[in-house]
């Protein structure tokens, strides 16, 4: 019997890279993507392709989980979820997603059997942090270090570098002024690409090492190759 991995965050920069790694993975049986709304086209895998029949899409209303939102039984959970104060709209709808939503799957889905976890957290996470960003994330990590998972994984990315479909103004910026610079910024602060998260995520969850780790922006790109 081969795993069964659960990935929240599909659509999104980094969360569609793993999803494309995690349907060519034969360490999977089955993938189930939660989802506020089902895949585009895209993102279907093709017929024929290791990743056909794999796949099983699950449409829920993140605010209702626990709440008769149901999940499959599953091994490993994947979170791919996160978003901005400015495209939330507000402090608190930042934390309905990056606390809240987060949260309430991983113990979800460890209440379904799941045993290793990983998220993308973020550079300076921290529970005490006077920034609010920052304090939501450090919140959100000590929250499900508490749920006793037995592998649990939590990348903290600098920015993502890699083309968004949804609109950040201020991150398109931000690389656009960091990535000429980035041979000469400390490696913590230099932009990460999705694809190399998505990979050390994948490699880190397969490994299963027990305990809680924490994998520095500067680190990721090593656990990328495994």
């Amino acid at each position: 019997m081969g795993r069964r991995a659960l990935i929240a965050g599909a659509t999104g920069l980094t969360g569609s890279r793993l999803l494309s790694l995690l349907l060519a993975e034969p360490a999977y049986e089955r993938i189930h993507a939660v989802l506020r709304r089902p895949l585009p086209d895209a993102q279907q895998p093709a017929p024929g392709s290791p990743g056909a029949g794999r796949l099983v899409e699950h449409v829920v209303d993140f605010a209702a989980l626990g709440r008769g939102a149901g999940l499959p039984e599953v091994d490993d959970v994947y979170l791919c979820l996160g978003t901005t104060i400015k495209v939330a709209g507000s402090q608190e709808a930042f934390r309905r997603v990056d606390f809240d939503a987060v949260v309430g799957l991983a113990r979800l889905a460890r209440r379904h059997g799941a045993s290793r976890c990983a998220t993308v957290s973020a550079l300076g996470a921290d529970p005490s942090s006077r920034v609010f960003y920052s304090r939501v994330k450090g919140e959100a990590e000590a929250a499900l270090a508490a749920l006793d998972y037995s592998s649990l994984v939590v990348l903290r990315p600098s920015l993502i570098d890699g083309e968004r479909q949804e609109r950040r103004p201020g991150e398109r910026l931000s690389l656009a002024l960091a990535r000429p610079l980035a041979p000469l910024l400390p490696a913590r602060l230099r932009p990460v690409a999705a694809d190399a998260i998505a990979r050390c995520m994948l490699a880190a969850v397969l490994r299963g090492e027990p305990g809680l780790r924490v994998i520095e922006s500067d680190r990721i790109v090593r656990g990328a190759s495994g």
